[in-house]
C-alpha cells in the first residue's frame, strides 16, 4: 500500500495529451483538462497543472527552459527564480527531464510557489506545475510528489 491513500482519478484513466493520470492523490479534485486540486473547507488551494508544448527548434529541452525563463520575468513583478535543475522524477522513455522553480507576490502579496517539472521526449514537452502558497508547500509535498510518481507518458506513436 502506498505511504499516502489516492482515489482513481476516473474509470478509465484520465488523460491530458500524453500525460496518463492512473490516481490522484486523496483529498485532491480532478478538473478535466487542467489538472489536480486541493480544495475544502480550511484548505487554501493548491493545484498542479498539467500541459504540453512541442520544440520548435533544436532538440534539447535547456533552450526551451531558458525561453520560459524569460516569460516569467517579463509576466510577475521581481519573480526570484531557482534552476533548472535535474528533476528528481524520471518517466520511461524520456530523453531529459528539468525542474525550476519560482516565487513571487501577486497583488494581494501573498507569496506564491511555482515548482514545473519538466518532461522532453522527442520534440514533446511535458510540463507538471505545483502552485502553492509558501505557507502551504511542505503540507502539499508529499501529495504532489506521490502525483508525480504514478503519472506516466504515453509513448510517442
Amino acid at each position: 500500500m502506498p505511504p499516502y491513500p489516492e482515489q482513481t482519478a476516473s474509470q478509465s484513466g484520465a488523460r491530458i495529451g500524453r500525460w496518463i493520470i492512473p490516481a490522484i492523490p486523496f483529498g485532491w479534485t480532478w478538473i478535466p483538462d487542467f489538472g489536480i486540486q486541493k480544495t475544502g473547507e480550511g484548505v487554501v488551494p493548491s493545484n498542479v497543472y498539467l500541459k504540453e508544448d512541442e520544440l520548435l527548434a533544436g532538440d534539447q529541452l535547456n533552450p526551451y527552459i531558458l525561453t520560459q525563463i524569460t516569460l516569467m520575468k517579463r509576466t510577475f513583478l521581481d519573480p526570484t527564480i531557482a534552476g533548472p535543475a535535474p528533476s528528481p522524477f524520471q518517466f520511461p522513455g524520456t530523453d531529459e527531464t528539468a525542474m525550476l522553480m519560482l516565487k513571487h507576490k501577486p497583488m494581494n502579496q501573498v507569496t506564491v510557489i511555482q515548482v514545473q517539472h519538466y518532461v522532453k521526449s522527442g520534440k514533446w514537452i511535458g510540463i507538471a506545475t505545483l502552485t502553492s502558497i509558501e505557507t502551504e508547500l511542505l503540507k502539499v509535498r508529499p501529495d504532489f510528489e506521490q502525483f508525480m510518481r504514478l503519472l506516466r507518458i504515453e509513448p510517442a506513436s
